[in-house]
């Protein structure tokens, strides 16, 4: 059979408007309003969250005094663990607690009783909350306008001077400079230091310089800044940390040339100063200053010379080979000690009718070992002399790294104590650590 199909126009017009409206796509009945609520389902509750584990890790630390005694000391152990811990306490062979502090990275440090020679003590170290220092117990680390200032239960001990003084009617300009440690002072308060004297201007408390320096061709002179062939300034200090052992901080000074690159920065020295505290110690305390001197690009070469590097300018009381008291782990005296290598250096004298004093220990991981001593003939200025024997070049990823530790003490300078201390500074007591299992 023949189907025509006629075009939608034509059908709409034969059968009308209301067919062809009505011939549309089909559309779903409409539904008369109602009052009655959708119900909703009440929303699913979520499973309870899974409480955060609480670790709760131990280790035994083994401590071996070696071939000769301890004295009461701190000791440091790193807590192998992961995640780091980040606070214990420790506790002694017979349980008690001992004074502990986390300075960081899974380190911990704590005091130990003193020991024979050739015995060992284990102790316990459990995660837990660890005492913090406060102002009247432990080494804090303060930022006042003057500069940072560090305090042994609640003492002052140093300031590391941020402030550029800009000259004045007794200071040239050229003259003024940051970034070193000034004032200082022993136990019982004695000035040790001395800023901007009046023969040497630019020398400042502990500070560092160098005289023969070559760099791309330029000699730039960091040590008499009256030369004006160099200018050194404090870049930044960070961080400041405290606790009831240590506490201490970092910072940066930059050296600019002004020979003939004015402005051209040839090193950058990074500081970390780190003060200990020993109740045991009532004569001395002790402060810890480790550099690192390195260049960017290029290399600067710290020449040949008999003194420069981390210097000390003492108190100027001390003025005068007769008005202070100068030692060595020789036992050499003041004519014979320069350019001599020792383990340390000694200078005091007295001031306000005290006596008290200031030893450089030097590290044998330093460039030089034994490092050649630096004693000014009149003046109160001493220190090691890393380039003594030989000039020292700085390159890209090959810093110059300097390790001293400055015994601070009131009294007479004893060799056998400092004799100990840096033997315990260069060769600690030995430590093994062993995690135990988890509670």
């Amino acid at each position: 059979m023949f189907r025509s199909i006629l075009p939608l126009s034509l059908l709409c017009a034969t059968l009308g408007t209301t067919a062809c409206r009505d011939s549309g796509p089909s559309q779903p009945p409409r539904r008369k309003p109602t009052s009655q609520r959708l119900k909703v389902s009440p929303p699913v509750p979520s499973p309870p969250a899974t409480p955060a584990v609480e670790l709760h890790r131990r280790w035994e630390i083994t401590v071996k005094a070696g071939s000769r005694a301890r004295e009461a000391v701190t000791v440091s152990a790193l807590l192998p663990a992961t995640p780091p811990a980040k606070s214990v306490r420790v506790r002694a062979p017979k349980g008690a607690l001992v004074s502990s502090q986390m300075p960081g990275d899974g380190q911990v440090v704590f005091k130990i009783n003193p020991m024979k020679a050739g015995a060992q003590a284990i102790f316990l170290a459990e995660e837990g909350e660890s005492p913090a220092a406060s102002e009247k117990a432990g080494v804090l680390a303060v930022q006042d306008p003057e500069g940072v200032k560090l305090t042994i239960d609640g003492k002052p001990i140093l300031t590391y001077q941020t402030q550029r003084p800009a000259g004045g009617k007794d200071i040239a300009p050229e003259y003024g400079r940051n970034g070193y440690l000034h004032p200082v002072y022993s136990p019982a308060g004695v000035l040790v230091t001395d800023d901007y004297p009046p023969d040497k201007p630019y020398q400042h408390g502990i500070w560092t310089g160098w005289q023969k320096v070559e760099s791309g061709g330029s000699h730039p002179d960091f040590w008499d800044t009256s030369l004006k062939k160099g200018r050194v300034a404090m870049e930044s200090v960070a961080p400041l940390w405290g606790g009831p052992l240590r506490g201490g901080f970092g910072s940066h000074q930059i050296f600019a040339d002004m020979d003939s690159r004015a402005g051209a920065i040839i090193l950058r020295e990074g500081w970390s100063v780190a003060a200990f505290r020993d109740a045991s110690r009532a004569s001395y305390f002790l402060v810890d200053l480790e550099s690192t001197q390195a260049v960017l690009k290029g290399q600067t070469t710290l020449a040949e010379n008999s003194f420069g590097g981390i210097i000390m300018r003492g108190n100027r009381d001390w003025q005068g080979a007769g008005q202070s008291i100068f030692l060595t782990s020789e036992g050499q005296s003041r004519s014979k000690a320069q350019g001599a290598p020792a383990h340390w250096c000694y200078l005091g004298g007295k001031s306000g009718g005290k006596l008290a004093g200031v030893a450089i220990l030097s590290n044998p991981q330093n460039s030089a070992k034994p490092e050649a001593v630096f004693i000014d003939p009149e003046a109160p200025v001493m220190g090691f002399a890393p380039s003594k024997n030989g000039s020292i070049t700085v390159r890209p990823g090959k810093p110059l790294k300097l390790r001293y530790r400055f015994v601070v003490l009131d009294g007479k300078p004893d060799k056998k104590l400092l004799d100990h201390l840096w033997d315990d500074f260069t060769n600690p007591p030995a430590v093994d650590v062993r995690l135990l299992a988890s509670q």
